[in-house]
């Protein structure tokens, strides 16, 4: 399960770090960074749902490698195609490609006799995934294609593991979780999706050019540190996963400093403790998905992902709106979209 999710992340990663930059290389505008990630998310939204209810059908193992192999597909694309204005294309080619693949892996993390443990695993890889993905964008980022070929081949070699791979089988349990659709997946993960999507659309440009390329690998590598380190200490977590939800959603409000701020080791910190919120939120989420019973998960693991996809749809549009005022001004709108987002939550869980 590790090796899937940090081989399914990191190409993943590693465009998401590099696409904007070499877009900005080659003429492209703040309008278009948001254009490429609302494409990417409006996609997600449809297809994670309908592919992770298909995907029951499907087996969610041939579902995996179906997407691996069209991603890696996917990426080559933009290594030939020099055009900006298709960047939008191929962005929302990605989503299609990991309709396939997020919903079934968060699936097959259910079939192991400890659900934290296993949900730890799985988050845990792709979050080292993420870390490792910048630093090597900004690496090579000086032999403009090299990236999308390394992405492609990493893809490649996920899709063929996952050929061979098989979950441990487990008895199911007699008792399951219940779960209230809209308020413990759709509003919690939409907001890790707007978070996280902004970041990755906007922040390695921003970051270029106050820091330079290897600064802004550095940040984006130090700062995806935290939300491994989310994810290693989560599972520790004792008591209702409400509270964690909420102190995830609670450290979002950082994106100020972002705003206010031009010191390196201050945007660094504050990225670093906006990922580990980000961290807790998906973790928690998702691990309340995994304690409800396997008839239906794809249907509530896909729609854990498009509601996912929806942040990353309604984010990256209001970036690129923003954008026309300088990229400094992405990081303000999001920090009172992250004070809106706290008090709602806290409204309807009144109780907390």
């Amino acid at each position: 399960m590790f090796s899937l999710s940090f081989l399914s992340q990191l190409p993943l990663s590693l465009i998401r770090f590099y696409v904007p930059i070499y877009a900005i290389k080659i003429g492209a505008t703040g309008l278009i960074l948001g254009l490429m990630g609302f494409s990417y998310g409006a996609v997600y939204i449809f297809t994670a749902y309908t592919l992770g209810k298909k995907s029951e059908k499907i087996g969610y193992i041939r579902s995996l490698g179906i997407g691996l192999f069209s991603y890696a597909i996917v990426v080559l694309l933009y290594a030939l195609i020099k055009l900006f204005p298709i960047f939008i294309l191929l962005r929302a080619f990605e989503a299609l490609a990991m309709g396939f693949v997020w919903p079934s892996l968060e699936a097959l993390t259910k079939f192991f006799d400890n659900r934290k443990t296993s949900t730890a695993i799985y988050t845990i890889g792709w979050s080292i995934a993420s870390s490792v993905a910048p630093f090597l964008g900004s690496s090579f980022a000086y032999v403009f294609t090299l990236p999308f070929l390394i992405a492609s081949a990493i893809s490649f070699i996920g899709g063929f593991l996952s050929l061979g791979f098989k979950p441990i089988k487990y008895e199911e349990e007699k008792i399951s979780s219940k779960i209230n659709l809209g308020k413990d997946i759709v509003f919690p993960i939409f907001i890790y999706g707007f978070s996280v999507s902004i970041i990755y659309a906007f922040y390695s440009a921003f970051a270029t050019t106050e820091f330079g390329i290897i600064g802004s690998g550095i940040i984006m590598s130090v700062s995806s540190i935290f939300i491994i380190l989310a994810f290693i200490t989560a599972p520790f977590f004792k008591g209702d996963p409400k509270f964690e939800i909420t102190f995830g959603i609670g450290l979002q409000v950082l994106y100020i400093v972002l705003f206010i701020s031009r010191n390196f080791l201050l945007q660094m910190l504050s990225l670093s403790l906006i990922f580990y919120g980000t961290g807790i939120l998906y973790f928690y989420v998702l691990y309340k998905i995994m304690l409800t019973e396997s008839k239906g998960l794809g249907l509530r693991t896909g729609l854990f992902e498009s509601s996912i996809g929806a942040g990353y749809t309604i984010g990256p549009l209001i970036g690129g709106i923003v954008s026309f005022f300088g990229l400094k001004y992405v990081w303000l709108v999001t920090f009172i979209s992250a004070i809106a987002f706290l008090i709602f939550w806290l409204t309807i869980n009144h109780h907390l």
